[in-house]
């Protein structure tokens, strides 16, 4: 009778175990997990609440936080995998293109999204190309970054290289090359400079005459001159400039001024001897391109904002004060003016609007600009250009 009893219990307790593992298998032989691809849409189960206590048989952190398959990945999806592999340099990224539709195909499509990428966060042009490929349903992006960003300078510059540590480095190296030099190489030894500051940076040089822009690969400052004119055309008539201005200078500094002193007689000397050219407005097309420089002001006693600003730089340059020309907008309307440093410290003037021999605008603080009403302009570049 025990004996009986025994296997009756047996068999219940074999019957009740099976059950268990049918219920947790489908009633199904047990398959190995399998990899699942996280684009795949896949709608949860209903949630089983088990009637026995089982023991898995891996290790499962009880605290782990179990997540559903992400969604198909979408061109935005895409574009944040661009920005983060541009926010920390890497090198190439790979993303699965599947079910997405593109207007010119995937290649440019994802090209299009880098552009996208570099017009929201400016911050990341030191990713100045990006290569895309695509193989069945993957795209390849593959990036080129500017060296001074990727520590390429560390083990020491290239030969005939010109050291840029700061933007003021930047401006004064551009500088230099308004004797007609078309091309310097540089090598931009502080990773923290921002591309869109070197470039406006280097941009201040040039008096109106030449424009510099760092090459894409930020290892080169270029120089080139307005159209129809040479380089070396554009470096006669600085040549010029500089000769007015020591002719005038002669007149209104002395040894025994103070530098702000020196900064006050130049400002007048422009403000009262330069008159507005109105042909901006009236007659454009028969304007001197000589009004938007200096020489319009010193030689010719007529300009239009650029000459005016133009003019007292070159002014200040030649007493060796540090000063950038400010682009920005009065009143919606594009302008140029100064910036004038003194002491360590900051002023904004606007000659062409103190023409006249006013002062009204002269050596203002920020704060003391913007108070005056209808100036726009980037305040922070001029704040870190300093020495």
């Amino acid at each position: 009778m025990k004996k009986i009893l025994l296997l009756f219990l047996f068999s219940l307790l074999f019957t009740f175990v099976a059950c268990g593992q049918m219920a947790s298998t489908g009633g199904k032989e047990k398959e190995p997990p399998v990899e699942m691809t996280p684009s795949a849409d896949i709608t949860p189960s209903a949630e089983v609440t088990p009637t026995v206590e089982v023991t898995p048989t891996v290790e499962v952190t009880p605290t782990a936080e179990i997540t559903q398959p992400a969604e198909p990945i979408s061109k935005e999806g895409i574009q944040n995998c661009i920005y983060n592999a541009m926010l920390v340099l890497q090198p190439e990224v790979s993303v699965s293109i599947e079910g997405i539709e593109w207007e010119w195909g995937a290649e440019i499509g994802l090209i299009n999204l880098y552009h996208q990428v570099l017009d929201e966060h400016p911050e990341l042009k030191y990713t100045y190309d990006m290569k895309a490929s695509v193989a069945d349903a993957t795209g390849t992006c593959v990036f080129s970054y500017m060296p001074y960003k990727t520590g390429a300078y560390n083990a020491g510059t290239p030969t005939g290289s010109h050291i840029i540590d700061s933007l003021h480095a930047a401006d004064v190296l551009a500088q230099s090359m308004v004797d007609g030099t078309e091309r310097l190489l540089v090598a931009i030894t502080n990773p923290m400079l921002d591309v869109d500051d070197l470039q406006r940076a280097v941009g201040q040089a040039g008096y109106g005459w030449i424009s510099f822009q760092l090459s894409k690969e930020g290892t080169e400052i270029v120089a080139s001159a307005p159209y129809d004119m040479t380089l070396a055309e554009c470096a006669s008539s600085i040549n010029e400039t500089f000769a007015l201005g020591a002719e005038i200078l002669s007149k209104i500094v002395t040894d025994d001024m103070t530098q702000q002193e020196k900064v006050a007689a130049a400002y007048a000397y422009v403000t009262k001897n330069t008159s507005y050219d109105f042909r901006y407005y009236s007659d454009r097309r028969n304007m001197p391109y000589e009004s938007t420089v200096a020489l319009g002001a010193l030689r010719d006693g007529l300009a239009v904002c650029g000459g005016y600003s133009h003019a007292f730089e070159t002014l200040l340059d030649m007493l060796g004060v540090e000063n950038y020309t400010v682009s920005g907008q009065v009143n919606g309307e594009a302008h140029a003016w100064n910036y004038v440093v003194l002491d360590g410290a900051g002023y904004y003037c606007d000659p062409t609007l103190d023409r006249g021999g006013k002062d009204r605008r002269f050596l203002l603080t920020a704060d003391e600009l913007e108070k005056l009403g209808g100036y726009e302009w980037n305040p922070d570049f001029y704040r870190v250009i300093m020495k």
